[in-house]
This record gives structure tokens, sequence and C-alpha cells, in this order.
């Protein structure tokens, strides 16, 4: 693989290195001074990474690792930790229910996907980790909004546009709403060729320890094999197997 060069985010690494490495904290003079970085260039540097809650400056003009490093830090975990742990039961819950899974988490006012399980047919989805959806026309997205703290809801509803993909999509932000609401009543969400024609999906939240919803898990069925009398059966064990999840990220009701 080619190796690129960027001066500046070589040095800014070198910064963050050497603040988390130390015991203490450190002025723009002895940053300079450590790592042979020009003086204007480290405060240039600091004052950049300070904005973005990178690093922190203490009343004394010293500095040491920001908040925003841990919250990426405890992000990377979670994100590491969910996959490992939701895998085996996405697996099972593929196995009971004949349907493909997914894992997904919200990012950038969207959902996600980090997991994906495959049951063996000749019936393959296009989606995989790594691909980005929007909020309201995923089971996933939609489980996830219903439990996030309305304020939060309503900053994602105001950054976007509810797009239409097919005549199902709901475009409407109180509608929206409407549906997130029967979604803390049954404690799943539908998708129902909201996205897609002919495509259906189920999801149900995850939540951490500290009771917050972190992620959600869902399957996809093409609408022919999910039917409605089926979806009652099929989002009790897509919450169940969400409930798992949530019970080893150390939720407790």
């Amino acid at each position: 693989m080619k190796k690129y060069s960027v001066p500046a985010l070589e040095k800014a690494m070198a910064i963050l290195d050497l603040l988390d490495k130390a015991d203490q904290e450190y002025t723009v003079t002895e940053i300079h001074t450590q790592l042979d970085i020009p003086k204007a260039t480290a405060f240039m540097i600091l004052n950049v990474l300070e904005s973005y809650n990178v690093v922190k400056k203490s009343n004394y003009g010293r500095y040491t690792l920001g908040p925003k490093i841990y919250t990426l830090g405890m992000s990377y975990m979670t994100k590491m930790d969910l996959k490992k742990i939701a895998k085996p039961y996405m697996e099972q819950l593929s196995k009971e229910t004949g349907f493909t899974s997914h894992l997904g988490i919200i990012l950038d006012a969207g959902i996600l996907f980090i997991e994906k399980v495959e049951i063996q047919s000749f019936i393959k989805f296009t989606t995989f980790p790594g691909m980005r959806s929007d909020i309201h026309t995923t089971s996933m997205g939609k489980a996830i909004a219903a439990f996030m703290p309305e304020q939060e809801v309503d900053e994602i509803l105001g950054s976007i546009k509810l797009g239409r993909y097919t005549a199902n999509t709901i475009t409407e932000k109180d509608k929206f709403k409407e549906v997130l609401e029967r979604i803390r009543q049954t404690g799943y969400s539908i998708e129902d060729e909201e996205g897609e024609i002919g495509v259906r999906c189920i999801g149900a939240p995850i939540f951490d320890i500290d009771k917050k919803v972190v992620a959600a898990v869902s399957i996809t069925a093409l609408k022919s094999d999910l039917t409605v009398d089926l979806f009652q059966q099929i989002g009790d064990q897509v919450k169940a197997t969400a409930h798992k999840i949530s019970t080893d990220l150390g939720y407790v009701k």
C-alpha cells in the first residue's frame, strides 16, 4: 500500500501520542521541546484539537487529552464488543426464523449496518456491513429512534429530509413520531416496503449498561415470506434476541 504523508496530521498524532503516554500535562513550549515541532505550529494544532474537545487546556495553559478521545474510544470498544456479543444471537435468530439478520447503530442521523448474518438461500439482499441507510426507512432506525431522548430525535429530524422511496415511505415527521410511539408500546418496529418494494423488516432496540439505546437488531425478508400474520411472532423473536444482547452488554431492566 502506498504511504501518504500529511505533515500537519502527523504532527497532531505525535502530540496526541505524547499526551496519551505521559502522566502529566504539557505547555505548548514543552510540546515544542519534546517533539521538535515549531512552537507556532504546535499552538495552531492544539488550538484546532481543543476546538473539537480532542485536547483540553487548563487555566494554567497546560494540555491533556480531552473528552472526545474518551468518547471515540468508548464508541470503538462498544462497536467491537457489540458485534462480538451480538453475532451468536443473530445466527440463532436467523436459524430460527429463516431470515437474514442485521445489526445497526445510529451514525450522522442515519443507520450504519455493522453486522449481517445470511441464511443459506438463493435469496440474497444487497445489504452489507458499512452500508448506510435513512433512519425513517429501516426497522433498525425506527427501533433506535423510538427509545432515544425526544430532543435527540428532534435534532435528527431537523437535520434531514424524510425522503420518499416507495409509496409506503413515511415522509411526514409527525407521522414518524406516531410510529415511534407504537414501537414503544410493542417493543419492536416494522418496516413494510418503505425502503424497497417487496421487502419487509422487523427490528428491536438494544440497550447498554446505562439503559441507553445503542443499537438495534433486525430481520429482513421478502414480503411473501413475512406475512402480516407473522408480525407479532417474529417481532417477539427479534425483541427477545435484542434483550439477550442487551443483557450481555450489562443492561438490567
